[in-house]
């Protein structure tokens, strides 16, 4: 097989499994530059960063987009020492054997795949040393991690002409005069050119990338003259917990079943007799045997057909060979950034193979304004988006004059537009128009009767509005905690107590608590009684997050780790509401909406667009991923306890508090529009409160 240029796992991976034409951009640093000039001079425009959709997604690195940060790290000046290093290892990544994988390149992700990959490691030789006892034999390793490209080619060809070497540790290989290259994580060699793959993954669960990260591996390896016997993920146990071993996720479940639960019977005495800074106990050694999940199939889908049968499948019915050379091809040529499908393949379990999807593509499309409001800015819209820019020629919301009118449907005669996402058109419309905006706009008047429902629970008093910050590894830190589970460290809570609270004079018409986690230790501990004896200051009440399915997840942990603490846990989970519900309520979407939210609910979007008297532009630390990492180094020992009490510190405690001051700014903006519509609306709030209480 003859190919034009070189096509490296990764860009592999992306073409079949994110989109051609991304994998064009990232293919070299040639291209890269190439696309931001296309881009400059209004030829393309691109969509690259997720989506936050569900809870799974709080494990991963969604919201990420790796064309403006690459762009800001390769053509920036005046980077600061970090942005340096991130710098030097996208440009090393580029020249890489595997090529450029597309991960915030933050200090903890590069960390968290770093640590899991040593431990992997010694956990397999571990294995060796068992085998050799066992079975009285002597196989040795070698690991390849201090040798170059070309001087681990040869060697690993040499070891695996030595039937007493019997694991390496990334070998390499190359296949098709070196334009197919690949290093493995590990291999065990059978013999007689018979090897095993496995490959190592810092995550807990098997995904569609993956399984073309290990198609490539077979490939190119039996391309290069090996029988590639089996290949397998090396994953992490989501159910394994340090020092504990594995826990059911039932079990866990069970521990959080809803209850009544009496404040003055269950709670108030557990509140009485909190002791704080109990002594700490000495974290556990991790156990390999259990933290390490090796698998070579889906097991948690119901057809369970190994890996390498997809392979096979996969051969028999794809011209690999033209496949390889349509994506080395397409990267000599930028041809391919005018296609309005991705290509790329998803998983087709029943039959054990890899089919193309015919989608339009989001990710990158000709030049558009997006300073004007588009159909990609309607949320969780943008593959809808895409195929009306394609088929109609339409992506501006002006263009739109009627929205409800039929010609807005689908090749199968489904409506594009729901009637949320028609008002939502109209109102930007008009918006666009004026210049003006009132409460008669921003309030979807078909479901007053929602929001008056909803908003009747912050009426309920007192009110706690909570916000947790959290920090997460890979590999388990603390005793009683899992891989990636969100450990909370920080929380600031705002109560308020009758409805004269406003932001503007939060010390007078609110109180306020907040706490951090002072020392390098498990933060848990005295986060739980610290939290819930602030969360029952002015006794129970009703507690309030922001998108509560993060808060509950954290308070699920709790629950279930620290049992003697359960019932107050409980309770606030139960009681906890969502202010996000008023823009992002799953059945009833956008009851409250503005132009400028541009289709994102998040805080940092609708607060300010509410009210812009309140700002994050003063602090230092004005992101919550920022927090967490500051806190994980803190913790890591990446800087001094002196360092996090006089410089972090009080940064970190002044954006937390922000937080729930904002929560605080959208419910007050809220009910201002609401007393707008509606002078009378308290009377409507009474009576729902009313036959609330009778129901009860």
């Amino acid at each position: 097989m003859q190919l034009k240029g070189l096509v490296t796992k990764e860009d592999f991976k992306r073409y079949l499994t994110t989109c051609n034409k991304v994998a064009w951009i990232y293919h070299s640093l040639e291209n890269f530059n190439s696309f931001l000039k296309l881009k400059k001079n209004k030829v393309y425009e691109c969509y690259l960063n997720d989506e936050i959709n569900n809870e799974d997604d709080f494990e991963n690195s969604s919201g990420f987009d790796p064309l403006s940060l690459y762009e800001h790290l390769l053509k920036g000046d005046n980077l600061s020492d970090e942005e340096i290093e991130q710098r030097d290892l996208i440009l090393k990544e580029m020249e890489s054997i595997n090529g450029l994988e597309l991960l915030p390149m933050d200090a903890e992700t590069i960390i968290d795949g770093n640590q899991i990959g040593q431990a992997a490691r010694e956990y397999f030789i571990e294995k060796l040393y068992k085998e050799n006892i066992a079975e009285n034999t002597s196989y040795s390793y070698f690991d390849f991690q201090s040798l170059g490209y070309k001087d681990t080619i040869q060697k690993t060809r040499d070891l695996l002409n030595d039937s007493n070497c019997k694991m390496l540790f990334e070998p390499s290989f190359e296949a098709c005069d070196g334009n197919l290259r690949v290093r493995c994580d590990i291999l065990i060699n059978k013999g007689n050119n018979r090897v095993e793959i496995i490959e190592v993954k810092a995550s807990s669960k098997c995904k569609t990338e993956h399984i073309f990260d290990l198609f490539y591996q077979y490939y190119v390896l039996t391309q290069a003259g090996y029988f590639v016997d089996k290949v397998s993920l090396c994953l992490i146990n989501k159910d394994y917990y340090r020092g504990v071993g594995l826990v059911d996720k039932e079990e866990i479940d069970k521990s959080v079943e809803e209850e009544i639960i009496s404040y003055d019977d269950n709670i108030k005495p557990i509140l009485d007799n909190i002791v704080m800074d109990e002594k700490y106990e000495e974290v556990s050694d991790i156990d390999y045997d259990l933290l390490f999940n090796i698998v070579d199939r889906f097991y948690d889908k119901k057809y369970k057909s190994s890996f390498i049968e997809f392979f096979w499948n996969f051969i028999d019915e794809t011209d690999v060979e033209d496949l390889f050379s349509e994506i080395s091809n397409s990267f000599e040529n930028e041809k391919i950034l005018a296609n309005i499908k991705c290509g790329k393949y998803s998983i087709d379990y029943k039959n054990a193979n890899f089919k193309e999807k015919e989608v339009y593509c989001h990710h990158v499309i000709r030049w558009i304004d997006k300073n004007k409001t588009t159909l990609f800015d309607i949320t969780r819209f943008k593959q809808k988006a895409a195929e009306i820019f394609f088929t109609k020629n339409v992506v501006y919301m002006e263009d739109i004059e009627d929205p409800w009118d039929k010609k807005w449907v689908d090749s199968k005669g489904k409506k594009y537009f729901n009637n949320v996402i028609c008002r939502i058109i109209k109102m930007t419309n008009k918006y666009a128009k004026t210049k003006t905006i009132n409460s008669f706009d921003i309030i979807d008047l078909t479901r007053y009767e929602i929001l008056l429902d909803l908003l009747s629970h912050y009426y309920e008093y007192p009110i706690y509005m909570y916000d947790f910050e959290t920090s997460k590894w890979a590999m388990p830190n603390f005793n009683e905690s899992k891989t990636y589970q969100q450990i909370p460290f920080q929380y600031s809570i705002h109560v308020i107590l009758d409805d004269k609270f406003d932001f503007k004079k939060p010390n007078k018409t609110m109180k306020h608590f907040n706490h951090i986690e002072d020392f390098q230790r498990d933060p848990r501990p005295n986060f739980v009684k610290k939290f819930i004896k602030d969360s029952f200051s002015y006794g129970p009440g009703k507690y309030v997050a922001y998108n509560k399915h993060f808060e509950r997840m954290v308070l699920k942990s709790l629950i279930f780790q620290y049992p003697k603490y359960s019932k107050p846990l409980k309770y606030i989970r139960q009681n906890t509401i969502d202010l996000l519900d008023f823009f992002n309520l799953r059945q009833d979407n956008w009851l409250i909406y503005h132009p400028d939210f541009k289709g994102s609910s998040s805080i940092k979007r609708t607060q300010p667009v509410l009210d812009d008297k309140l700002s994050y532009k003063d602090l230092r630390i004005n992101k919550g991923d920022k927090a967490s990492q500051v806190f994980r180094q803190f913790i890591d020992g990446s800087f001094s306890q002196e360092k996090w009490d006089k410089l972090f510190k009080p940064d970190m405690l002044a954006y937390c508090d922000r937080d729930t001051l904002a929560m605080v700014v959208v419910l007050q903006k809220i009910i201002e529009y609401v007393k707008d519509y509606d002078k009378d609306y308290l009377l409507e709030i009474e009576k729902i409160l009313e036959k609330r209480r009778l129901s009860e």
